[in-house]
């Protein structure tokens, strides 16, 4: 009798192990929307989906027919699930429409012309989620797929809406700088009398008149992003009974692509976690051809040239290649640059043009003495990470605020984009042989790095 009771004790025992094990092992389902799937937005999701499918959890992507196959053909195809929703507008012109951010980049400065431009950009974006949540069979299928949470991009309420139409948790991504000023829905507290608004080019030390400029831009940004950003949005999100504010508010957990070692301090609550530096990696090798050309840089070494997808080689843009092409000449050092589309004009034996770069594997290579760059935030991280130089030339929205920290921060210059060739001749002599920069650079990888785990990690735990 006491055998029989024991079995059935040891039974029961082992099935309810059993079911842990079987819970433990079966990854929950994560729905992912990173904006429509474009660009730095999509790697910085990306990061954190690849350490959340390594832990097995299961992870669908919702991006948009635009950019659905550069996503299946690239590193990360195999990894996650794809839903696809469709512009209502053609493929080209949702394209073009992403082009035109490259013509601000050496156009004389415009507010207004900017303005308008983002507005055009947040207006598509609200029709595309109009057309997506009327999409019955896609929304059908991610109903019946029995997501346990979505991870959304902030700058794109519509995952937010998702998430509210499926009925489940949310959590967001801020792919800025300036944490606390982005996440005050969160709690977070921001006074623009110590720090700078976003686009503001201060640093968080700065004069009354700064202070006082400063005040007034972050009430401006403040009214126009609600208007641009939320408004848009009543119509829809007034099926659910809330404001899109209140619909902006609703995340769990936040977590900024930010880290204090680069960042002005400011007071984060609880629910907001710094994970600056999401795209940031250990170097690997380069290709053979690439690698043969930087070893060839002897000890002037290599400086690297991206201004991402900000800038292509179109005839606006002619004169201000033409113009880096004769200044990287002049330099003794050897240039990676990153060029889409075909140069209309010879280049000095020392560039090397290529339509997409590596950059992780370049900045963590020995030879590699300074960034020459447009302030994207990932690559931001991604020289401090590897303790690189840099040279910003900004463009366009939060380039600024980076530019300026890094000038702060002492491991970096700025340059207008009204540069002459002089001016950029200058200044890049001046952050290779001005050993301040490097060593800053170097000071801020060391702090960077002195971390129990890398920044995507905790968001795992």
């Amino acid at each position: 009798m006491a055998t029989r009771v024991f079995s059935r004790q040891a039974w029961g025992l082992f099935a309810y192990v059993l079911s842990l094990m079987i819970s433990q092992s079966s990854g929950l389902n994560i729905l992912v929307n990173a904006m429509i799937g474009k660009g730095s937005h999509f790697h910085l999701s990306a990061s954190i989906s690849e350490q959340l499918v390594k832990r097995g959890y299961n992870v669908t992507y919702l991006v948009s027919n635009a950019f659905e196959d550069r996503i299946r053909n690239g590193q990360y195809g195999h990894m996650f699930h794809l839903e696809v929703f469709t512009h209502p507008i053609p493929v080209v012109e949702v394209h073009e429409m992403f082009d035109n951010l490259s013509q601000l980049a050496f156009s004389p400065p415009d507010q207004r012309k900017e303005f308008k431009l983002v507005e055009k950009l947040t207006e598509a974006r609200k029709q595309d989620c109009d057309t997506l949540l009327n999409d019955e069979k896609l929304m059908s299928r991610l109903r019946s797929s029995n997501f346990s949470a979505v991870l959304y991009d902030m700058t794109w309420l519509c995952g937010a809406i998702i998430a509210e139409e499926l009925r489940i948790p949310l959590f967001t991504v801020c792919p800025f700088p300036n944490p606390c000023m982005a996440t005050k829905a969160a709690g977070s507290a921001f006074n623009p009398s110590f720090l700078p608004a976003y686009t503001t080019p201060f640093s968080n030390r700065m004069t009354f008149y700064q202070r006082l400029i400063n005040n007034i831009n972050y009430i401006v940004i403040s009214i126009v992003g609600k208007k641009i950003a939320f408004d848009r949005y009543s119509n829809i999100t007034d099926r659910y009974g809330k404001s899109p504010v209140e619909i902006f508010a609703l995340p769990k957990l936040w977590l900024v692509n930010s880290d204090f070692v680069g960042e002005y301090p400011c007071a984060l609550p609880p629910n907001v976690i710094s994970v600056g530096g999401l795209t940031t990696r250990d170097p690997r090798p380069l290709p053979p051809d690439l690698e043969d050309f930087v070893q060839g840089s002897g000890h002037h070494g290599v400086i690297v040239c991206s201004f991402g997808s900000f800038l292509n080689m179109t005839n606006d843009h002619i004169r201000a290649f033409q113009s880096f092409s004769r200044v990287f000449g002049r330099l003794p050092q050897r240039f990676v640059w990153q060029v889409t589309g075909k140069l209309s004009f010879p280049i000095p034996p020392n560039v090397k043009t290529l339509p997409w770069l590596p950059i992780n594997d370049l900045l963590g290579h020995p030879k590699t003495k300074a960034l020459f760059y447009h302030g994207g935030h990932n690559t931001y991280y991604e020289a401090i990470y590897h303790g690189v130089p840099t040279l910003v030339m900004p463009v366009y929205g939060d380039q600024k605020d980076n530019a300026m920290r890094s000038v702060h921060l002492g491991f970096g210059m700025t340059i207008s984009k009204d540069f002459t060739e002089d001016d950029l001749y200058n200044a890049l002599r001046k952050i290779i042989n001005n050993g301040s920069y490097s060593e800053r650079a170097s000071h801020l990888s060391d702090i960077f790095h002195d971390r129990p785990m890398r920044p995507a990690q905790p968001i795992i735990w």
